[in-house]
């Protein structure tokens, strides 16, 4: 080609990058998403251009299509056994906030359980796999053909030639390194298994950026059990590499479960599985069993609100005493990350806990650029040392426990989908409260600069990282 056709693609690149950076401006997720977009696609056009179409944000109500429809239908049998507001006066403020984020209401349910760590919270999974009667509901980020990936393969194939109906689903990217021949031999079983993905969403492009984040396993609408852990021998603590997992899951029984299976269904309907597979019994609500405070909050992309961040933000605010929280990953957005200094100056006891060790180098990294401002504001951050700390917890005062997926980062905040257990209750937040005493006595204090200890080529590239928080 001529020296006159190369500046042409040339200035038709950087002018497409531009109109691409108008676009981003218009349509990210957060104002430093959009800085971060504009500044690339202009920059550098050739690079950030082909990303652009991959992970970039779509248009506006692109991904809500369907989303009220098949949300009205999984819970419409649910929202008789909304609480009434008298029976959560002291905190019906807080209560009907959080409500109004999520398609699901406020609901009494049986006593929550406390899963501590991968060997408690899979073996309440393999119990209630075996004891279902009538359905069992799965959903994993992550899958792995390991030892427990290939003992869960086993337990849900044999439960569906008993005749238990099973449905699972599982995430392209999370579960990209299962082979074929692991999802095939659960369908011929008789399992109903489905990728999550949005390519049916949006046929122009497969947007890679939105990731089903939920782990999930409920068993005929009785019991549900939501949290960090995915299906992997790391999460038992067997990877020599990570040593010691630390994590933690809430098993939820009652009307609350058939909350969570709600959730999945509203997921399966988005993979294309049919809704008619799932039976829904009716809920029968025992008043001397059911008799605590819970409300599920299912996040996402295709929220009309960002109901993820606005959750935590409104959880944050409402601290008064004690905030307190663990997350592998600590690169918030801008918003979140001003309320928490702000509770830390008010004097709320702030603690964040997070690794000492990372699973993702970058976000980890990315993690430690925050932690001179927050610290600054009187946050105190804490590293747990024994072994990996993946669990996602936050406790508010002695009122409000909160377990789920949500990592304190840009993705979980805004672009993958999520669950977290919001649980009102005294007796049960003072356990959690117990739970997270014990890991900080497994943690020692932050530092007072980030990098301290880190190889000088590390502290050069670290605060760069930061650059990559609105994508991480």
């Amino acid at each position: 080609m001529t020296a006159l056709v190369w500046v042409m693609i040339v200035i038709a690149i950087h002018v497409v990058g531009v109109v691409a950076a108008f676009r981003a401006a218009q349509h990210a997720h957060t104002a430093q998403g959009a800085v971060a977009w504009g500044i690339s696609l202009i920059a550098i056009p050739y690079f950030a251009l082909p990303l652009y179409l991959f992970i970039g944000p779509p248009r506006p109500g692109e991904l809500e299509v369907d989303q009220a429809d098949f949300r009205a239908d999984a819970y419409a049998s649910l929202l008789t056994l909304r609480m009434p507001p008298e029976a959560i006066a002291p905190i019906e403020e807080k209560w009907r906030l959080l409500e109004r984020l999520s398609p699901a209401p406020a609901i009494y349910s049986g006593p929550p359980r406390l899963l501590i760590d991968g060997g408690e919270v899979f073996d309440a999974v393999f119990k209630a796999i075996e004891a279902a009667e009538h359905e069992i509901v799965v959903q994993f980020y992550i899958y792995r053909d390991d030892g427990l990936g290939r003992r869960l393969h086993e337990a849900l194939c044999r439960r569906s030639r008993e005749g238990v109906k099973v449905l699972l689903l599982y995430d392209g990217i999370g579960a990209r390194n299962v082979p074929e021949a692991y999802w095939e031999g659960l369908r011929k079983a008789g399992v109903d298994a489905h990728e999550f993905h949005l390519r049916r969403r949006l046929p122009k492009v497969m947007r890679l950026n939105y990731r089903n984040h939920r782990k999930l396993v409920a068993v005929d609408g009785k019991v549900a059990i939501i949290g960090g852990p995915n299906v992997g021998d790391e999460y038992l603590g067997l990877d020599p590499k990570f040593g010691a997992w630390r994590d933690t899951a809430i098993e939820i029984t009652g009307p609350a479960a058939r909350v969570a299976q709600a959730s999945f269904v509203v997921d399966w309907q988005w993979a294309g599985g049919d809704p008619a597979a799932l039976e829904h019994p009716p809920v029968k609500v025992s008043p001397s069993f059911a008799n605590t405070p819970v409300l599920l909050l299912p996040t996402g992309p295709a929220d009309t609100l960002p109901a993820c961040s606005l959750s935590l933000m409104h959880l944050i605010g409402s601290a008064r005493k004690r905030l307190w929280l663990t997350t592998p990953y600590f690169v918030p957005d801008l918003d979140v990350l001003s309320m928490l200094k702000v509770a830390a100056l008010r004097g709320v006891d702030v603690r964040v806990m997070i690794p000492d060790r990372p699973d993702h180098t970058i976000v980890w990294l990315a993690g430690f650029t925050y932690a001179d401002e927050v610290m600054r504001a009187d946050v105190k951050l804490y590293r747990y040392m024994e072994g990996f700390m993946h669990h996602k917890v936050m406790l508010v005062d002695d009122e409000v426990a909160a377990i789920g997926t949500v990592n304190f980062d840009n993705r979980s905040l805004h672009l993958n989908f999520e669950n977290t257990v919001v649980v009102m209750d005294k007796a049960f937040t003072a356990k959690v409260a117990a739970m997270l005493e014990r890991d900080f006595a497994r943690c020692r204090p932050h530092m007072d600069s980030p990098y301290a200890g880190f190889h000088p080529i590390t502290r050069a590239i670290a605060p760069a990282t930061r650059l990559l928080a609105p994508l991480l």
